[in-house]
């Protein structure tokens, strides 16, 4: 199997309740890249795709401010016409590169998916019996079926999300600073109090996927011991104690579940307001120094373009940083 197996931890149960590292998201993402067949072919296909998106995204606030500063003033109602068919034809292509670009990561993170299922299947095959001694079948099913699901989720298409943010957020930075420096560092004076949220909360997250984790073994366990044990449980009338067991496992699960989904909930409304701050700060000095004469009218409107280019990748980021805090937590378990 290619790119090596997804380690079982011999630690037991324990282990369960570790909190993944930074170099556990590294040795993930690496596992999940040396898993992609012809994988270099395919990198240098989706850069050269996401920097056309990128290039694409950048044009059309150009166009819009070409509108506004010149187009509008000097009346140039044949332009119009070439103006409104660039804008459209570039829109089309984005969606057409998109589209494109997110079915063929999607149809190779299936195939590495597979791998790792495969590799983990004949790799449990291989350890010895004091393994299975320390380890519930409950949280073997959970490694093999949830924990794999959510790696699913990674490399289909959070991985490609955060290339094409990473690029356009770069680009469309350096642009902006060589543009106005001023009201770009302005702009740009939100971004680390949002790098150091996505930090803070990045660590909490894991830790609580960690408890959902552990607890959604407890349930898998209880249902196979149950199960198995059913005609047991049925001949010493011992169904009420197993039923009141099993709501306890269960509502321990709910319990890590909300508050999983507390975090991840608080975690985008504070990146969307420090993304209004940002908002805020363009339009308030981007418009006094239009009334300045420093700027122009299309300048600040394509800013404010920009601005959303900007923004879009932190956005996105503060959704794929739960995909990613969760698979590194299912690849640590």
């Amino acid at each position: 199997m290619s790119g090596g197996h997804i380690p079982f931890s011999h630690k037991g149960r324990n282990a369960m309740h570790a909190i993944p590292s930074k170099g556990c998201i590294w040795l993930m993402l690496k596992q999940m890249f040396n898993r992609v067949p012809s994988k270099w072919k395919f990198c240098t296909l989706v850069l050269c795709i996401i920097l056309f998106i990128s290039l694409l995204e950048f044009s059309i606030p150009q166009l819009t401010q070409f509108t506004i500063d010149k187009i509008i003033p000097e009346k140039r109602y044949d332009s119009l016409i070439w103006i409104g068919t660039g804008i459209l034809f570039a829109t089309i292509l984005l969606a057409l590169l998109n589209d494109f670009n997110s079915y063929i990561v999607s149809k190779v993170g299936q195939t590495a998916i597979m791998d790792i299922r495969n590799s983990m299947y004949d790799h449990i095959q291989t350890l010895d019996m004091k393994f299975f001694d320390k380890n519930r079948t409950g949280d073997l099913m959970s490694r093999l079926t949830n924990d794999v699901i959510l790696l699913q989720q990674l490399i289909s298409s959070s991985m490609l999300q955060v290339l094409t943010d990473t690029v356009t957020f770069i680009a469309v930075a350096v642009y902006m600073l060589f543009i106005n420096w001023k009201l770009t560092i302005v702009l740009l004076f939100t971004f680390p109090f949002m790098f150091y949220i996505t930090r803070v909360f990045g660590k909490r997250i894991r830790m609580s996927f960690r408890s959902v984790q552990s607890s959604a073994g407890d349930v898998s366990n209880q249902l196979q011991d149950s199960i198995s044990g059913m005609r047991l449980i049925q001949s010493f009338t011992n169904e009420v104690f197993e039923s009141r067991r099993f709501a306890e496992r269960n509502q321990e699960n709910m319990a890590a579940n909300i508050k999983s989904v507390r975090l991840r909930s608080m975690f985008g409304p504070i990146i969307d307001l420090l993304n209004n701050i940002g908002l805020v700060a363009v339009i308030v000095f981007g418009a006094w120094q239009v009334m300045e004469g420093e700027f122009t009218i299309g300048l600040i409107v394509a800013f404010l373009a920009y601005l959303r280019l900007l923004q879009s990748p932190v956005r996105n980021f503060s959704r794929v940083i739960s995909i990613v805090q969760q698979s590194a937590a299912a690849l640590k378990g």
